[in-house]
């Protein structure tokens, strides 16, 4: 059985998740470099060169020839259960990172994400996700829910955005473009100076298009919180 690279990508995933590894550790333990890892994880290289197939696999503990020739998929199906369509993966920054992106920075550059997450929406290259913090867009955004930010659109009233303020802070709020001006709405009816006109040098970093919480991921935080 031919294994295309998307299965191998998605295989050699669902290991990673149960060894509980970034991608960066698994690059260091492999030897393969960071974005190369990536790209097979991701399922985008259609054809990965077997040398690297097998370091990642001899790293993980799973029978590489096995995995090339198909065997595990019978095992991978009968052991998830059907969720919504994987879009690719995606670079969970933190709001610091967001507060400082510019056109300079490459968002896949190795080390730069705090981890790669796989996104259940349509996205393009540049899009990347935050972790909500605090409840200013409550009850529509929980905190610890996953935001997906799309630098490519063109903002438009009523859109939620994530923007990047004069002192070089990063906000999550929904855009309001009025005849009196352009402002930041908070949703939560009890969170203070819900609305702030939109300062002189303020820059949208992108549109939120979608959302979602990682309940595996949220249950580690609560753990060590507890």
């Amino acid at each position: 059985m031919a294994v295309s690279g998307q299965l191998i990508g998605r295989l050699l995933t669902e290991k990673l998740k149960e060894h509980g590894w970034s991608e960066g550790e698994l690059a260091r333990r492999s030897g393969v470099p960071q974005p190369t890892t990536h790209r097979i994880l991701a399922g985008d290289a259609k054809s990965p060169r077997i040398d690297n197939v097998n370091k990642l696999a001899k790293a993980l503990g799973v029978d590489s020839a096995a995995l090339l020739a198909g065997k595990l998929a019978n095992e991978f199906d009968e052991n998830v259960v059907t969720g919504p369509d994987i879009k690719g993966r995606v670079p969970r920054i933190s709001w610091v990172q967001a507060g400082a992106l510019s056109e300079a920075i490459d968002l896949f550059e190795p080390g730069y994400a705090e981890e790669w997450l796989d996104c259940p929406f349509p996205h393009s290259k540049g899009a990347f996700c935050l972790e909500v913090r605090g409840t200013s867009m409550s009850p529509d955004y929980r905190p610890g829910e996953l935001i997906l930010v799309e630098p490519s659109i063109e903002p438009m009233h009523d859109d939620d955005i994530v923007a990047r303020t004069p002192d070089g802070q990063a906000t999550f709020k929904r855009l309001q473009v009025t005849e009196e001006g352009t402002f930041l709405l908070a949703l939560n009816p009890d969170f203070p100076n819900r609305i702030i006109h939109v300062p002189e040098g303020t820059e949208i970093c992108g549109v939120v298009t979608g959302s979602w919480m990682n309940r595996r991921r949220r249950t580690k935080i609560n753990s060590q919180m507890n």
